[in-house]
Formats: C-alpha cells, sequence, structure tokens
C-alpha cells in the first residue's frame, strides 16, 4: 500500500499545517482561518484519495478493522465540520478537529501491521459496510457535538464572569453553538439507528440471533438512548444550555467506549483484528 501510505503522510502534513494556522488565528492578531480552511480542504482531499487508494488496493470496502475505521472516522470528521463550516463561522473549533482526526490517524498508523486484508467469514454481508460506514458517520457527527457544547460552556462561563479576551472574541454566539450541536445530533441519530438496524441484520446472517447483548451491542444501545435524551430534552421540553450540555458530554464518553472500549478491552465478537 505505498500510495495509500504515501497519501495518509500528505494527509497527516495539510491537518498539521491547518491545526498551527487554526491555532494562530485563535490566539494572535492574524487571520488565518480562510488559508487554514484550504490546506483543511487540501488534506480532506488527499485522505479521500489515500482511501480509495487503499481500497483499491486491497480489494474490498476498506472498513473492516480498526485501523481502516479510524481512518473513515478521522475522514468523516474533517467532512463534516467542512459542511458545517460553510453555514457556520466555527473556525474556532478547526484546531479540535484537526487534533483530533490526527490523533486518530496516527492511531491507525501505529497499530500492528500483520493482518491479513482478508474479510473473516462473519464480514462476508451484504449489511457489514452500511453497518459500519453509518455508525462512524455518527460518531463522528456526535464527537463534533461535543465539541460545540464545549464551546458552549466555555463561552457561558466567561460571559458570566465578564472575562473578555481573544479566546472569547473567536467563539461564536452561544445561539451558533447551540444550533450547531443540535443539526450534528439530529444528523448523527439516525444513522446511529440506521447502523444498530443493519448491524442487527448482520448478525443475524453471520451469528444467526439479531440481538445477544455482547458489549458493543449493548453500549451501541447505551448511546442510543443518551442521544434519544438529548433530542427529548431539546426538542420535547425546549431545555437547552446546562442540562443540553451535559447529554452531550455524556454521549460522547459512551461514543469513546462504543468505539474503542470493544477493541481494546479485547472482549466480544466485535473482534477482527487491528
Amino acid at each position: 500500500m505505498p500510495i495509500a501510505s504515501t497519501l495518509f503522510g500528505m494527509t497527516i502534513a495539510l491537518y498539521g499545517a491547518a491545526c498551527v494556522l487554526y491555532l494562530w488565528n485563535l490566539v494572535g492578531e492574524s487571520k488565518t482561518a480562510r488559508t487554514a480552511a484550504w490546506v483543511s480542504s487540501a488534506g480532506l482531499s488527499a485522505h479521500t484519495c489515500g482511501i480509495i487508494a487503499l481500497g483499491l488496493s486491497i480489494g474490498r470496502a476498506p472498513f473492516a478493522n480498526l485501523y481502516e475505521s479510524l481512518l473513515f472516522l478521522a475522514w468523516a470528521l474533517v467532512g463534516l465540520y467542512a459542511l458545517m463550516a460553510r453555514k457556520y463561522r466555527i473556525g474556532m473549533l478547526g484546531v479540535f478537529v484537526m487534533l483530533g482526526a490526527l490523533c486518530a490517524i496516527a492511531v491507525a498508523l501505529a497499530l500492528p501491521k500483520g493482518t491479513s486484508t482478508e474479510l473473516l467469514p462473519a464480514l462476508r454481508s451484504r449489511w457489514s459496510a452500511i453497518h459500519v460506514v453509518s455508525s462512524l458517520i455518527s460518531y463522528a457527527s456526535f464527537v463534533l457535538a461535543f465539541a460545540a457544547a464545549a464551546g458552549y460552556m466555555s463561552q457561558e462561563k466567561m460571559l458570566k464572569a465578564k472575562r473578555i479576551n481573544s479566546l472569547q472574541r473567536h467563539l461564536p454566539a452561544l445561539s451558533v453553538m447551540d444550533s450547531l450541536a443540535y443539526k450534528l445530533v439530529s444528523l448523527g441519530f439516525p444513522m446511529l439507528t440506521l447502523g444498530i438496524v443493519t448491524g442487527s441484520l448482520w448478525a443475524q446472517s453471520a451469528w444467526g440471533r439479531y440481538w445477544g447483548w455482547d458489549p458493543k451491542e449493548t453500549w451501541a444501545l447505551i448511546t442510543w438512548l443518551v442521544y434519544a435524551a438529548y433530542l427529548h430534552v431539546r426538542i420535547v421540553q425546549g431545555r437547552r444550555g446546562k442540562w443540553a450540555n451535559r447529554i452531550l458530554v455524556a454521549g460522547f464518553l459512551c461514543v469513546v467506549v462504543t468505539f474503542l472500549g470493544v477493541n481494546f478491552l479485547g472482549r466480544g465478537l466485535h473482534q477482527y483484528g487491528w
């Protein structure tokens, strides 16, 4: 996979440069957000080409193990940020997004490389790719929603303390971050629902049952319930701010456990190698 490796190396360099530019814009007086956006777009293009090259080199959709999933999660994170940034002025979240993408790619590239590219029998299902892609897009949406919630809480705290500094001036308005978090969860929740449904269909074809309370299945359900609670609080009860943001923080922690917990604890049926 020399072409894919080269493209992922370019991706790391471009995302790193974009992260520096976003940070410079955040803490300094220089207006480098637009340049950072162009650089991150170039990184996203290299990232896209790298995933395509990886898929062509192994002869299948590259979503079957932790290495491939981390690469796609980073791609979805940057891609969703780029789409949201077209409507919302959220340049300050660029630092978080670039750092998150860099960490995901770095962990992926650091994983052992001795795994065969041949699919295990359990993964040879028409539902597997839909299940994995929809789940990873939902995770990326929830990570960005958490970033928006963190920005909201930071902005609210500084406004209450009447502290005006360079960071506070770059933070979006509270209404913007609240709307952004809601729209991201509105995207991520149906994608997670699709992931759970297609995962059940996949489980039926692979193991002969739709649900078996496997650790990953259980945590996916917990995550779904947490974000269902957020939507209930946000839509039905009309609550915003503190309560909604606390649920988003809890949801983010559930996403981390759901996505990484099973792989690193080595438990359950969702073990397909690095």
